[in-house]
């Protein structure tokens, strides 16, 4: 073979992995998440950018609406089968809005997470809940998490959330109820919510949360004397108070 048709091969060899390399840089997000299976009740719409660096306009996760989802990519995690990127969501100073941040690690049977700040409309939340009767509130819960392992189940959680600025949409009005603060965790592969005193309404409860999302609650809680006869009146669909005045939550 001649030095000539070497070196020719080498220069077309490496335009054509310069020109492959060009297209995976510009990879549209919408071609490659149009050929990828989602997980069941995750949707994606207004997909833009590259995969590498792009948007979502909207994210519908098991019915919660997520706004202008973006991500940044890390190429070197994909040579051993995971994926690596940083995730940003939402305004975090727009108090009805599903908001977060966090450093993402997945793969095909795990994810975990570092860093994780996330604020939740908590009238969204309480929607989720079988309560007893209908219940409408106002506030935000903020999510801080140092770090997360899942993989089929929880295996490491390390992290607080808090009901900020809690309040019940009563008949006269928006009745106050300061915070509410947790602790989260995990116990045999579930997540764990745990609630102490003090807080207005003395409630001390644990939330469990397993991989089916099929979540429990067990506590008990007694209302302070000052909040309205309304909200006092409804605790009586809890059952009766023991005799330290604590009724009984379970659902």
């Amino acid at each position: 073979m001649s030095m000539g048709l070497k070196a020719g091969l080498k220069w077309g060899a490496l335009c054509l992995l310069v020109y492959v390399g060009f297209l995976l840089v510009k990879l549209p997000a919408l071609q490659f998440i149009s050929r990828v299976q989602l997980p069941p009740g995750v949707s994606l719409s207004g997909v833009s950018g590259t995969i590498w660096h792009g948007q979502a306009q909207q994210v519908i996760a098991h019915g919660l609406p997520v706004e202008k989802l973006s991500w940044q990519l890390n190429a070197l995690p994909l040579l051993w089968g995971s994926v690596n990127a940083q995730v940003k969501a939402g305004n975090m100073r727009t108090i009805d809005e599903i908001s977060f941040k966090a450093k993402v690690n997945l793969t095909k049977n795990s994810i975990s997470a570092r860093d994780l700040q996330a604020y939740l409309p908590t009238n969204l939340l309480i929607s989720l809940l079988p309560l007893p009767f209908p219940v409408h509130a106002d506030g935000r819960l903020r999510v801080q998490l140092e770090a997360l392992d899942y993989a089929d189940g929880c295996q490491v959680l390390r992290g607080k959330g808090q009901w900020l600025k809690a309040e019940l949409v009563g008949l006269n009005g928006q009745i106050a109820l300061g915070d509410f603060a947790a602790q989260l965790s995990c116990d045999q592969g579930d997540v764990l919510l745990e609630i102490k005193e003090p807080n207005s309404f003395g409630l001390s409860a644990i939330a469990r949360i397993p991989k089916t999302l099929q979540f429990s609650v067990e506590g008990k809680f007694k209302l302070d004397p000052n909040l309205p006869k309304e909200v006092q009146q409804a605790a009586q669909f809890f059952g009766q108070p023991d005799g330290q005045g604590y009724y009984p939550l379970k659902f």
